[in-house]
């Protein structure tokens, strides 16, 4: 299952619920502006009324103004403002000029008690509209009193207008709103998880030897995962060091009782012995030759699939030749480098240097006058090249070559666990060995290791 990255999960978070508050606030928000743009136009309508109703001579058979309405969309056909004045007991009735030839259907407003209501209905265009509606009684001035139903009207058009604009214009505000508080987010996000960077970049360091453990001061919220971190390092340097140290006072001992089985074996021998001689002298170079490769594996670094080192491939190879030309057979060979000095590999730089020690000590030994050493790079891998012209080897001996405890030559001093321990110091660091020969032609030996870029 594929994880996903906390930074995006924090956002997703964030992003959500910022979309929710300002989906919330626009709803909100538009439907207060609604309320608050209607209550003005029904405040108008009323001030409209009032200014009607002051204009108003009910003392004439056919109820009308006594002046035009100041408002001159009044007076314009489907001006928007609309007036209308019915007389119901005689049915008589006048309206604003907008009205044109048509006339509002009311309801019955002794239902509604005589007294003001907002209504909506269909204005003589067919769109809505509100109107202010009341029964009003006038009273005489030769006694009695009459009646009259008066409804002032307004379309609904510029309020939907008006409300669809400011919707269009706070979605922008919100969208605007929305970006920048993504950006904030994001922003606050990465600071936060920036301590997480900074102990990533101190594990870095660790893996490739530069630090021991975390010294940084981090906030407190992770200082406990640094504490903890220090703790393990300190546990796992201590438990390789108390393993390194066991198996080292383990091999001495040991290495105390091979020297008794040599006086042993030599005293056989100087009996005539000869046979058990040999074999317990074989015996004891066997288990040397097992001590010795397992001190020399217990130096190697270990390493995990996540360590990332990086090493200088030119200055390790030129600081084992150095060492090497101080030997009688080293100074009389010729060396031939051709090595970028921007080439890094992805290994330990001890191991980098015991690896280099094993190769160009066993060309010393084999080569007559030449020792070439040369790297290349291909898809992020450098393969180290390293000949010499020495007497080569046949098929059969070349597949013998990385076999602990085999010995090619027979007459050197060595146990034959020098090319085993190059074959497990490459395989440790994720590379690759192979060795090339003829008899005659010398031997070439190729290491693959991972580029460090």
């Amino acid at each position: 299952m594929t994880s996903v990255s906390l930074r995006l999960k924090l956002f997703a978070t964030s992003a959500a619920t910022i979309l929710l508050a300002l989906l919330l606030a626009g709803i909100a928000i538009s439907s207060l502006f609604s309320d608050h743009v209607k209550r003005n136009l029904t405040n108008d309508l009323h001030d409209q009324f009032i200014r009607l109703v002051a204009q108003l001579d009910p003392t004439i058979e056919i109820p009308t103004l006594k002046s035009p309405m100041a408002n001159p969309s009044f007076s314009i056909p489907y001006g928007g403002y609309y007036w209308q004045i019915t007389d119901p007991a005689s049915g008589l009735q006048s309206r604003s000029r907008s009205m044109w030839d048509a006339i509002f259907e009311l309801p019955d407003l002794n239902v509604l008690d005589g007294r003001a209501h907002t209504i909506e209905l269909i204005d003589p265009e067919g769109t809505p509209a509100i109107a202010w509606v009341q029964r009003l009684q006038f009273d005489l001035e030769g006694g009695g009193a009459r009646t009259l139903d008066v409804i002032v009207a307004q379309d609904l058009v510029h309020f939907d207008i008006a409300i669809a604009k400011f919707r269009n214009d706070l979605f922008v505000f919100l969208a605007i709103l929305a970006l920048a508080l993504f950006i904030s987010a994001w922003i606050q996000i990465s600071l936060g998880l920036y301590p997480f960077k900074s102990i990533r970049s101190e594990i870095n360091a660790i893996r490739t030897g530069e630090a021991n453990r975390m010294d940084k001061k981090h906030p407190p919220e992770v200082m406990p995962i640094v504490h903890e971190m220090n703790k393990m390092l300190k546990n796992q340097e201590q438990s390789i060091t108390f393993a390194r140290t066991r198996a080292s006072n383990l091999a001495h001992s040991l290495k105390t009782h091979l020297s008794v089985m040599q006086s042993e074996s030599e005293s056989l021998r100087s009996s005539g012995q000869i046979e058990h001689a040999d074999a317990i002298e074989k015996l004891g170079q066997d288990m040397h030759s097992i001590i010795d490769h397992q001190l020399r594996l217990s130096r190697l670094k270990t390493r995990t699939s996540a360590d990332f080192l990086s090493t200088p491939l030119r200055s390790s190879v030129q600081k084992v030749i150095n060492a090497l030309q101080r030997t009688p057979k080293g100074n009389e060979l010729s060396w031939h480098i051709d090595i970028d000095t921007h080439i890094h590999v992805d290994i330990d730089s001890s191991d980098l240097i015991e690896l280099l020690g094993i190769l160009l000590e066993n060309a010393t030994n084999w080569a007559k006058a030449n020792v070439n050493i040369f790297a290349t790079k291909q898809d992020q891998t450098i393969t180290l090249n390293i000949s010499d012209d020495g007497p080569g080897l046949t098929s059969a001996q070349t597949e013998q070559l990385g076999k602990r405890g085999v010995r090619l030559d027979q007459q050197g001093t060595g146990t034959g666990i020098g090319l085993s321990i190059a074959k497990e110091i490459v395989a440790m660091n994720k590379g690759k060995i192979s060795f090339n020969t003829k008899e005659g032609t010398g031997l070439q030996v190729k290491v693959t290791l991972p580029e460090v870029t």
